[in-house]
């Protein structure tokens, strides 16, 4: 069984599926791991995450040519209030590593997607709550489409920013130093990696050590990017046996981790 670390290292944006419906054990399983997923706050509302079925939908589930043959799709539903948004993009990417880990493909959709049909597939929303992101569900094709791999090209899929563009105060070859880099490759908006942290340590207190995170966009997707962050952070973290406390920081996306 793959831990944490390998399961980000192989989770990768799939755009062309085989159109396959997954079988019963399997959408049994991710049901119950939907109703498990880890939180980043305790006081905030979660989000509602649903598996809907494009055939049992009509045929109407479109992503605008973006996605093709995808049977299944994960919808969340989720608040417009910014730690919301956090919390979501922290949970739906909790979902999405754990789909990873048992094989299958996903790709984040925040904008490519018709909301109507999606929005009518998904049942009820709770007050206050939109379809903010869909993730297409299943096993690829063994070959690319020309227009995904295009896609993979025009946003830089494969390049992430180097580390220590994101990170400072921390080395890469050291715990802490190998679950940032687990956050250097989370999937972002338009891969633009909105994130950075610092590292400072404290000698009075034997060594202590903050990491204090910051987003660097205001854009749509920036609170759920920033959850998105915090998943790998937290994830690896825990393969690290490493503990945080966690505070809000000054900046409205940003948090402090205090090592416990």
């Amino acid at each position: 069984m793959m831990n944490i670390i390998e399961v980000i290292a192989k989770r990768h944006s799939c755009r062309t599926y085989n159109g396959l419906r997954l079988d019963k054990a399997t959408l049994v399983t991710l049901e119950d791991e939907i109703k498990g997923l880890p939180m980043l706050f305790d006081d905030v509302a979660v989000p509602d995450i649903r598996i809907v079925d494009n055939a049992e939908a009509g045929g109407k589930l479109g992503t605008y040519g973006f996605i093709t043959g995808a049977r299944q799709f994960f919808v969340m539903a989720s608040g417009k209030d910014v730690a919301e948004q956090i919390q979501a993009g922290f949970m739906f990417e909790a979902l999405i590593l754990r789909a990873t880990a048992l094989g299958l493909s996903t790709c984040w959709l925040g904008g490519t997607f018709r909301r109507g049909p999606f929005r009518e597939a998904f049942g009820n929303l709770g007050e206050n709550q939109e379809i903010s992101i869909v993730s297409p569900l299943g096993h690829p094709t063994p070959k690319r489409r020309f227009a995904e791999r295009l896609m993979r090209r025009m946003v830089k899929s494969d390049h992430r920013k180097p580390f220590g563009e994101l990170f400072e105060g921390v080395g890469e070859d050291s715990p802490l130093g190998r679950v940032l880099e687990a956050v250097r490759q989370a999937p972002s908006s338009s891969n633009s990696q909105p994130w950075s942290a610092t590292v400072t340590s404290d000698p009075d207190k034997n060594g202590a050590v903050t990491v204090t995170f910051r987003s660097v966009s205001s854009g749509r997707f920036a609170p759920i990017d920033m959850g998105i962050a915090y998943c790998h952070f937290m994830l690896a973290s825990q393969s690290e046996n490493l503990r945080w406390r966690v505070e809000p920081a000054r900046d409205s996306l940003g948090l402090v981790f205090h090592s416990l």
